[in-house]
């Protein structure tokens, strides 16, 4: 056990002195999955979704204040102008025309436009649409009720009185039972780079490290010390395991501080994404060898090592959603290591299942590790 631990310390240690792989190992995760959690954060849930919404008010009445009013409501990112103050290029504009309180007093129909730019967000404009809507029914309502209500005179004033009491019906959006949505934002970046960035240190420096050692005569020399074959391998196997549990400490206590200190959503159990990941690296960790010990050649294995990181981060769903693919790419996402750690993450991060969730993915993950192992040991040769 002694000489194991040996090894596998002398791994760690190389590598904490190669300052690109240090770079690689620790901080270009953190960058990617700040860069695209920032990028890709928004909210997938259409009864909290957002839109922003410019409203050019030309009438400055009261029943344009009110219907403003019920906007700003309505979960709209609302920016209110008047006709002299008017954006060039606004995303989406409704205009309330100049005597819309009077003409409603009154009676008469009136137009509200609504103008958008050809290239704008059609889901966000859809959510903008919904939310007007909704401002103008409750508009009417409040119409209605002040109509009814008192004298029956149909005025400002008896708008105002109906703000004193409160709403006799309220409506709640929410969706009817457990609904499971499409991960985004750190909920995603976080795992799938995790995933990857674990993969791509144990293809490249634990495969190419490994292939130096081969060519250099290292793996020789400790083949004729006092430890046995399976000291060696085990070794070797833990070194690169200890890289990766290492790097996975460091990510999760790094999204926990990026959650403390801005607010990041990062998930409600750092625990269960330490545990999932850490399953992962015994996956990956026996490919480093796999690579390591089929490629003589540094450069060559860990070149191999990225370029199939890559492919497997693509369809595993690393990059994207795998909810978001055609089913087959879905299908084949499961042939993978990569893309049974997304499944399982998402339970944990994404879905907020719990670990509880995960199991079944993770059962398959230790599966693939076996089968990794068994080959890399029957093909790693040290002499």
């Amino acid at each position: 056990m002694n000489g194991v631990l040996a090894i596998a310390r002398c791994d760690l240690q190389r590598l904490l002195q190669d300052r690109s792989g240090l770079i690689w190992t620790f901080l270009m995760p953190v960058v990617f999955a700040a860069f695209f959690g920032l990028a890709f954060t928004g909210g997938s849930d259409p009864t909290t979704a957002r839109a922003y919404l410019t409203v050019v008010d030309e009438d400055q009445g009261p029943l344009a204040r009110r219907l403003v009013t019920a906007l700003e409501a309505g979960q709209l990112e609302l920016n209110v102008v008047a006709p002299d103050q008017r954006p060039a290029k606004p995303v989406r504009t409704l205009v309330i025309p100049a005597g819309f309180s009077r003409r409603v007093l009154a009676g008469e129909t009136v137009t509200l436009r609504l103008e958008k730019e050809p290239e704008t967000n059609e889901p966000a404009a859809l959510v903008a649409q919904a939310r007007i809507v909704g401002a103008i029914a409750r508009l009417l309502a409040d119409l209605v009720a002040a109509s009814t209500a008192g004298d029956g005179t149909l005025s400002p004033e008896a708008l105002e009185r109906l703000d004193a009491g409160d709403d006799l019906v309220r409506v709640e959006a929410r969706y009817a039972g457990r609904v499971q949505r499409v991960p985004s934002g750190f909920r995603h970046s976080l795992p799938g780079n995790a995933v990857m960035f674990v993969m791509l240190i144990a293809l490249t420096h634990g495969a190419g490290s490994l292939a130096g050692e081969r060519r250099n005569g290292t793996l020789r020399r400790l083949a004729t010390a006092p430890l046995s074959r399976a000291e060696i391998l085990g070794g070797k196997l833990a070194g690169r395991l200890g890289i990766a549990l290492v790097q996975i400490t460091f990510f999760v206590l790094t999204a926990l501080a990026a959650r403390a200190f801005f607010g990041f959503d990062v998930g409600d159990d750092p625990l269960g994404l330490w545990l999932v990941l850490a399953v992962y690296a015994l996956t990956v960790a026996p490919l480093g060898l796999l690579f390591g010990g089929l490629i003589r050649d540094p450069d060559h294995a860990a070149n191999a090592g990225a370029l199939t990181t890559l492919g497997m981060a693509g369809l595993g769903g690393c990059w994207w959603p795998i909810e978001v693919v055609p089913e087959a790419m879905q299908r084949l996402a499961l042939l993978l290591p990569t893309g049974w750690a997304m499944r399982a993450l998402h339970q944990v991060v994404a879905f907020g299942n719990g670990l509880a969730a995960a199991v079944p993915s993770l059962l398959v993950l230790a599966a693939f590790a076996a089968l990794f192992a068994a080959v890399a040991v029957r093909t790693l040769r040290l002499t």
